[in-house]
């Protein structure tokens, strides 16, 4: 198993909702975690309401969900984010970053994290795709 990529910061004011939803489309499984400021995976809840501990992972080259692939959390200071996959390389990571806002209101955020494991006929980034969302308010 290859290392993970260097944590990746998460650019989300704390306290707030985040929402994530995971999708994959490689050959080689695909691994993503949330770690907290002191390196060590967070939980999160499903939209369901059960508890569960990144990392998560899939694979599979039809897309696809990853393993408890949807699930919400509450960003707090310090958590950021890794990538690895069983290629044996670390993979390569890019972001983009938005907020929604309206008349000078930001009502909310995303972020999109892609992956190229390095396979074959790379790069790609197109084997792990990560988006979240995060909101002002809940409820």
């Amino acid at each position: 198993m290859s290392d993970w990529s260097a944590p990746q910061r998460l650019d989300i004011p704390a306290n707030k909702l985040v929402i994530f939803n995971a999708t994959h489309q490689a050959a080689y499984q695909q691994y993503i975690q949330i770690i907290d400021s002191n390196n060590q995976p967070i939980n999160f809840q499903n939209f369901s309401g059960s508890t569960f501990t990144f990392p998560i992972s899939g694979s599979g080259t039809g897309v696809n969900l990853f393993g408890n692939g949807n699930g919400k959390f509450i960003m707090q200071a310090g958590y950021q984010i890794q990538f690895r996959s069983s290629g044996g390389k670390v993979p390569l990571v890019a972001a983009s970053t938005t907020q929604f806002t309206l008349n000078g209101v930001t009502y909310g955020g995303g972020i999109m994290f892609v992956t190229d494991d390095q396979g074959t006929a790379e790069p790609d980034y197109n084997d792990t795709a990560l988006t979240l969302q995060w909101f002002s308010s809940q409820g």
